[in-house]
This record gives structure tokens, sequence and C-alpha cells, in this order.
């Protein structure tokens, strides 16, 4: 015989209470929040009676979106449409056992946010492995790049974009599993995927999901269409390279134009991670870093160096960089200041 498996929930509802919840349901303030109660003590109740190889609660089949409505985060059921507020979901999600709302937070795993590592320090260099050097491109067709990682004159840009046309398929480079499906400030609607080697991708201005939180998927299929949601100007997939939540020039690690990574094992340092130190309007060149020999010095060896000849100015040398001063004043920060004079033969760094 298979042995009886308790739900930790009843721990805490004892069959009084139960017995006052289901008594007060008529009364309770609203519909949605009956059905969720209802739900709740339904899930416990089945899982007395269900073995621990065959047990499936109710509340497994529960999949909520987020989304933004009127400016604020809401999670809408996707089997009965119904909205709930991010208060509602929260007192949900502490009141059911964490599983049966989404996967229990390991490793960072973290549905609710596009970037769950901001407490995390990365150290540099740090390595990345690839099973093989194949990926998927992003959309179908001849990639046009139109912005690069790195600096432009309204701040820095940490990702990729693509120009493709509203509704137009976006795909997983790489297989992997969908932690994020959601609307994100800036980003519009955005998919995450993150990839066995703990690199996730990020997918941005969408006008459609095809996908779900937690969903595997394989290399190349389709995630969304393309849009012009969030902070887009014109219609273009946004694609990010992330490692624990940094940002790294996809253009170090994927060639966009003969479609293949550059090697099944390349080694990233702190300088191909800062948009500071690239251009976003022209396509740089970069060493292949497979070994960590290589990676260290190659920020100090990459760096480019402007002499300063007469009647240079720090505007016109940002401008002739595609820099703004406030960039270029960063990177040489011990050296000039906004209101620095220059010095004729002086060197300032511009940046790879």
């Amino acid at each position: 015989m298979a042995k009886t498996r308790y739900h930790p929930i009843l721990e805490t509802f004892s069959d009084a209470l139960i017995s006052e919840i289901l008594l007060n349901l008529p009364h309770l303030k609203t519909m949605r929040t009956q059905y969720y109660l209802t739900i709740i003590i339904i899930s416990a109740c089945i899982s007395q009676y269900k073995s621990q190889e065959k047990i499936q609660g109710l509340a497994d089949t529960i999949i909520f979106e987020k989304i933004l409505l009127d400016g604020d985060t809401a999670f809408i059921d996707q089997s009965t449409q119904e909205i709930l507020t991010k208060r509602e979901y929260r007192m949900l999600a502490e009141t059911v056992e964490p599983s049966y709302i989404e996967p229990l937070l390991e490793d960072f795993w973290d549905t609710m946010q596009v970037n769950p590592y901001k407490s995390v320090a990365l150290q540099y260099p740090f390595l990345l492995t690839f099973q093989d050097t194949i990926y998927h491109p992003p959309i179908d067709g001849r990639m046009v790049v139109t912005s690069r990682f790195g600096r432009r004159r309204r701040g820095p840009h940490r990702g990729i974009d693509i120009d493709l046309e509203i509704g137009d398929s976006v795909r997983t480079v790489l297989g992997g599993q969908v932690r994020f499906v959601g609307y994100s400030r800036g980003h519009g609607k955005t998919v995450v995927v993150r990839h066995d080697n703990d690199l996730e991708t990020v997918y941005a201005h969408l006008s459609e999901y095809k996908v779900k939180t937690n969903e595997f998927v394989e290399r190349g299929q389709v995630l969304g269409l393309g849009g012009i949601t969030g902070n887009a100007r014109g219609s273009h997939l946004h694609l990010e390279i992330r490692h624990k939540g940094v940002c790294i020039n996809p253009e170090y690690l994927f060639n966009f134009y003969n479609p293949h990574i550059f090697a099944d094992s390349l080694w990233v340092t702190e300088g191909l991670t800062n948009p500071l130190r690239h251009s976003s309007y022209r396509k740089g060149s970069y060493e292949v870093l497979t070994s960590r020999e290589l990676a260290d010095g190659y920020d100090a060896r990459a760096e480019k160096i402007y002499v300063v000849r007469q009647g240079d100015t720090l505007w016109g040398i940002a401008r002739k960089n595609g820099m703004r001063v406030s960039d270029l004043v960063q990177m040489n920060k011990n050296k000039v200041s906004a209101t620095s004079t220059l010095r004729i033969g002086q060197h300032l760094v511009i940046s790879p």
C-alpha cells in the first residue's frame, strides 16, 4: 500500500479552521477571494488521499503571468484571466506551499524579476563554457545590427539591437528554461531564458509571448513576436547576454554575420562587461580569450589611447570617438575633469 503524504499546509489549517472558512465563504468580500481560498483548501484536502508518487495538488495547475496594469505590477491567472494585485499575489504565495506557485528560489531562480542577482559580486575574469559552437539566430533571415553594446549619447547600451518587423518570430539562441515572462520597464514585454552554463539571454520589446515561465525550450524555438513595447524607437529586438546578472558584450561571444560562437570556452574580463569601454556606433574587434593567461591583462592591452593635439577640446575628442564628455571624464577621472585644460601630448583613454 502506498504511503499517505500529508500536505504541509495541514499543519497550519485545523479541521475546525477549514470548517469555519467554508461556512464563511459566501460572506467574503469578493468572488476572487472565495475562488483562491477554495483552491487552497481543496489542494490541502486532496493531498491527504494521494500517494507521494502520484500527488499533484490542484494549485500546481495555476500559472500566473506578470503584467503591468495602470503602471503597477499585477498578475493574471492564465486559466481564468482573473487579475491579482501584487499584494494579493504575495498573500497567496505565502499561504500556499511555494512550490505550488512557482519553483523554489534555488540558485536565484526568480520568475518575478529580470535580474535576481543584484546582491551578487562577480569575480573577474570568469569562464563560460558551451557544449558546442552552434547557436540559432534570434530572428529569421539576415541579421541587421542597428545598435551595439556600448556608449551612446543617451546612456550606456547593455545589449545589441537587431532590426525586425512587428510580428516577426523571435527565437532562443540556445536551449534552456524560461525564467521570466513579463513586462519590464524600459524593455517592455520581455522573456529571459537560462541556459545550462548559467548564461541568461534577454529578449526585449516583444509584442506577444509564445512561452510560459518554467517552460523548457529547444535551441531555435519561438519565444515571442517582435514588437515596439517599452522604450523602443522603432521595431527591433533588444538582445542581452548575461552571466549572474552582468551583461556581456554579445559580439565578443557570438558572430552575428556568420552565426557561430567564437569558442566553446571563453574567458570574460571586466572590460568586456563595461559598456563605457565600447562604442555602440561601430563594430569592435576582440581577442578570443580561450585561456586564463590570455584573459589576465587583456583590458589593459585593449585600451586605446588618444594623444592630445593642438586645438583639441574634451568635447571635440568625445564627439570624434562617439562618446559623451562625461564618459571621457569617467574613463580618465585621475587625469581630467570637465573643466580641465588639456595639454598637448597628454594621453587619454578612449576605450576599445
